[in-house]
């Protein structure tokens, strides 16, 4: 989240954070997750087929 929308977080009377505002921030967090599980994913094959032994002759 931005700075400017981190400001904006709507806190409830017990000190929780809104329930909008909690949804939004787990979608957000899922999203980034799956970024980077996929760029490490993406690394690893790449690594993995680089050193696979080459069958040129």
């Amino acid at each position: 989240m931005s700075p400017a929308e981190l400001s904006s977080i709507k806190w409830e009377k017990d000190g929780e954070m809104s329930a909008q505002d909690t949804w939004t921030l787990v979608k957000k967090l899922t999203k980034v997750e799956e970024q980077d599980k996929a760029s490490n994913l993406l690394h690893l094959s790449s690594k993995h087929s680089h050193s696979k032994p080459s069958n040129r002759r």
